[in-house]
């Protein structure tokens, strides 16, 4: 049962600062970061579908 070790390890940063992490390395890539509704509708490709805005 290593992953859960792994997935419980208290040397792994918390989730806030790796997802800051990741973000730091995709804007110094260059690309440029999703807006809301580029999120929205990668979302719904990846779940084989198309998923409307419920306001």
């Amino acid at each position: 049962m290593e992953f859960l070790h792994f997935k419980n390890s208290e040397n792994k940063p918390p989730l806030g600062e790796r997802l800051r992490q990741i973000r730091s390395r995709i804007v110094a890539s260059g690309k440029p970061l999703l807006n809301e509704e580029e999120i929205e509708k990668e979302i719904a490709s990846r779940k084989g579908g198309r998923q409307g805005r419920k306001e």
